[in-house]
């Protein structure tokens, strides 16, 4: 009888086959080996540690504060989650956040830019408006936080044995906040000081070019040593800005119309540290208290405001803060003309029309003032033949030359000085009057007629730029001159000139100059009708 043939494991193709699978698997492990380091290694606890925190998100977070994770193995640190409150109204919107309290997406909801945006201030990738930072730290103090109402805010932080309790209140009426800092059980470390930040970013001017520059600036604005102002302008530095002031009670950061600022209430007089990093777009004013004295209990209080600069609204927070409208150095003479413009709005209801009945009536002041300087020009017009015959027989003798000269002027009443001296008190009113419309926030985004959609805006057409040109010339036809043909040819080229610097200016302070400009035209041919005077005496 056959016997069967059983199935052996040691079956030579049995045997070839686990061996071909053995080496696949060891090939295919060693390529993942390669390939993969850390492939088929378990993971220690601390790598799941950071792995749980990575793969945890909130929206409230938006900084890398650190809280601590003490594990068997090893201390990690995982991102700290921001606390952050929403408050909006008609006027402004913004969010206050743990991380130092500081404001961030800080936005003016009845105020918008050249491309219809809200306007923003404070606006920074890394800092909150506000925020308040320990001296030598990069990072804001994390408060425990709290809403006590919509925009009332009271923080709690802990900086080793030191206890620092902030309370933030938002001022619907005014747009301002208190702000109120209470530091218990104080170490030596205060001494070395904190920090409350008003960051924002640098704008690209609108033209950089020189025929054509823009109106547009950024600038620190500080109020130190018993009240001087100074003034640092940043946006339109080719350098990096760093400035330090010491017995400073006001600090801003500001556009042309706009500003963020903080105003010190406290007894401990702080420093200001402006620093401007013109490659990186940054800016930063520092508002820094330094105390020489530590007691157990201390208090620090600030007025902050961040919204447009009306002298009204300003006043209303504080009347230190109008100084934040810089009216140059006539401000005395500034600040009277700015409130006739606005009782002229008052009446009329446009602020072209206010702009040109402000122009008329210091046009009318100034008015015996022209008239003076055009008399004397008159007289100086009329004895310049006299003089240029007594310089061709006197040219040996200078002394008889003036000697005559002086005789016939005085004859004849004509004083050299007379015509440019009535002209020299104008200046300052002019000035005043070109701070004063160049600053306004009440001719932003306002309206004029037909084209002029905006007195804060140059004019589109450049109807106003040309039409100062052309005013221009006519008045230097009409004028009496002295001058010789070499210089009546370069004063020619001056309307020119003045046109292209004002084809970026603000159409508000365009008009400005050409009704100027025109009523002095108008004043001169009335002042030209005049009967001609006798012919000089010798």
């Amino acid at each position: 009888m056959q016997q069967k043939n059983n199935p052996s494991f040691f079956d030579p193709k049995t045997l070839l086959a686990v061996a071909a699978v053995a080496i696949a698997y060891y090939g295919w492990n060693t390529y993942l080996a390669k390939k993969y380091p850390n492939y088929n290694k378990p993971k220690t606890q601390s790598e799941q540690t950071v792995g749980a925190t990575s793969g945890a998100t909130s929206s409230e977070s938006g900084a890398a504060s650190a809280n601590t994770v003490d594990t068997k193995s090893e201390i990690v640190t995982a991102p700290a989650v921001a606390k952050e409150f929403h408050f909006e109204n008609d006027k402004v919107s913004f969010v206050v956040t743990s991380f130092g309290m500081g404001l961030k997406n800080y936005t003016i909801n009845n105020y918008q830019d050249k491309e219809k945006n809200n306007i923003k201030l404070g606006v920074s990738q890394t800092d909150g408006l506000f925020e308040m930072r320990w001296a030598g730290d990069v990072k804001p103090l994390n408060f425990d936080l709290a809403e006590q109402a919509p925009g009332h805010y009271i923080g709690t932080a802990q900086v080793g044995e030191t206890v620092v309790k902030r309370e933030l209140k938002f001022n619907t009426e005014t747009s301002s906040f208190t702000n109120t800092i209470s530091v218990s059980n104080p170490t030596e470390e205060l001494k070395k000081g904190f920090s409350l930040l008003i960051p924002e970013t640098i704008h690209t001017p609108a033209s950089t070019s020189f025929l054509f520059p823009s109106y547009e600036h950024q600038d620190f604005f500080v109020t130190h040593s018993a009240g001087k102002h100074e003034t640092v302008n940043f946006s339109n530095s080719k350098e990096n800005v760093s400035k330090d002031f010491t017995g400073a009670s006001l600090v801003s950061v500001s556009s042309q119309y706009f500003a963020a600022a903080i105003l010190d209430k406290s007894d401990v007089i702080p420093e200001v540290k402006l620093n401007a990093q013109i490659n990186n777009k940054t800016a930063m004013a520092e508002l820094v208290y330094k105390p020489a004295q530590i007691k157990s209990e201390m208090t620090f209080s600030e007025i902050f405001y961040a919204g447009p600069k009306s002298i009204d609204a300003l006043k209303a927070v504080d009347p230190e803060m109008a100084s934040l409208i810089d009216f140059g150095f006539f401000g005395f003479i500034a600040r009277p003309l700015l409130y006739v413009m606005k009782a002229a709005h008052s009446v009329v209801g446009n602020w072209g029309f206010a702009i040109i009945i402000l122009t008329l009536l210091v046009r009318l002041c100034v008015l015996p003032f022209n008239i003076m300087s055009f008399k004397s020009m008159k007289a100086m017009q009329k004895v310049q033949p006299i003089i240029q015959g007594l310089r061709e027989k006197y040219k040996e003798d200078p002394m008889r030359l003036n000697q005559e000269m002086m005789a016939v002027m005085k004859q004849n009443g004509a004083n050299p000085l007379g015509g440019c001296l009535p002209m020299l008190l104008q200046i300052p009113v002019f000035f005043a009057l070109y701070r004063v419309i160049g600053s306004s926030i009440e001719l932003y985004n306002s309206p004029f007629i037909f084209w002029i959609t905006d007195l804060s805006s140059h004019d589109k057409f450049y109807v106003l730029p040309v039409s100062m040109a052309v005013f221009m010339y006519i008045q230097q036809k009409l004028t009496p001159s002295t001058m010789d043909p070499t210089q009546a040819k370069i004063m020619a080229f001056l309307p020119v000139v003045f046109s292209l610097f004002m084809l970026q200016l603000p159409s508000g302070l365009t008009l400005y100059m050409v009704i100027s400009t025109l009523f002095g035209i108008i004043q001169q041919y009335l002042i030209m009708r005049e009967p001609k005077a006798a012919t000089a005496k010798a």
